[in-house]
């Protein structure tokens, strides 16, 4: 379906003819206001360290090209049957994805340029916020939706089907989970332990929603997102997974 016919408010207003399309007015805001709350995350800290900003921008180019490349796995026969539409090309994008790919753009700037700094305290928040600021572009355009409902805040985003309006779900787990963090972090918190925080709760929710979510099943009953979510909940606990795991080898050797 266009644009013009699916979604809430695909376009927000006219330019002459050109439309300005929802989506990516949000996704621009998300970016805006997450830089801006991470640098007063900066600035209420007194952190002037340069390799805040080497962290953040290897962050935000891995988060890139991460939100991409699953999706050019994941819906490559769709792609490869329009190879030549731009707009194919760069429809698409995965949060999952996109978290995943700063995770590693974090790690990769920390070995880069040797920093010790752990940064995931002044993240978590940010990214929270800015999440819940691009599931509103979502929300509007009607991509990610939910599967068929009879609850009476269905959507019905263009087909005359009453939908979960899973944006909806994020956009308020997203916003109190960023207020959780925030009192995690009054509360005192390990360097770099709140973005690990923000990670297992996000991960762990998505994977529930996918269950009400529209997505192929890929692989026992299970989405490809999924799949993501497993791999790197496993990645993000392994220290604790291998604590559990030695403390009940303990006690069996006891």
């Amino acid at each position: 379906m266009s644009n013009l016919n699916w979604g809430l408010r695909p376009v927000l207003f006219y330019i002459g003819k050109l439309p300005v399309e929802a989506y990516p007015v949000f996704l621009t805001l998300a970016l805006i206001v997450g830089i801006l709350v991470y640098l007063l995350e900066l600035k209420n800290e007194n952190c002037k360290n340069p390799d805040a900003l080497y962290i953040v921008f290897f962050a935000l180019l891995g988060g890139t090209i991460g939100s991409k490349l699953p999706i050019f796995f994941i819906y490559w026969k769709e792609i490869n049957a329009h190879p030549d539409s731009l707009a194919t090309l760069l429809s698409g994008r995965t949060i999952i994805g996109g978290l995943i790919g700063g995770l590693i753009g974090n790690k990769l700037a920390k070995k880069l340029f040797n920093i010790k700094v752990r940064m995931g305290n002044q993240i978590g928040i940010p990214v929270a916020i800015a999440m819940a600021i691009g599931r509103i572009g979502c929300l509007l355009r009607g991509c990610c939706y939910g599967k068929p409902t009879s609850l009476i805040w269905g959507v019905d985003f263009g087909d005359h089907i009453l939908r979960h309006p899973t944006q909806a779900y994020e956009i308020i787990f997203d916003l109190l989970l960023a207020l959780y963090l925030y009192w995690r972090k009054k509360r005192g918190v390990e360097p770099g332990e709140l973005f690990r925080i923000f990670l297992s709760f996000y991960l762990s929710f998505r994977f529930l929603i996918e269950f009400i979510r529209v997505e192929r099943v890929s692989f026992i009953g299970l989405t490809d997102f999924q799949l993501l979510c497993v791999v790197a909940l496993l990645f993000i606990n392994r220290r604790t997974i291998k604590q559990i795991l030695n403390i009940k080898d303990g006690k069996k050797h006891e």
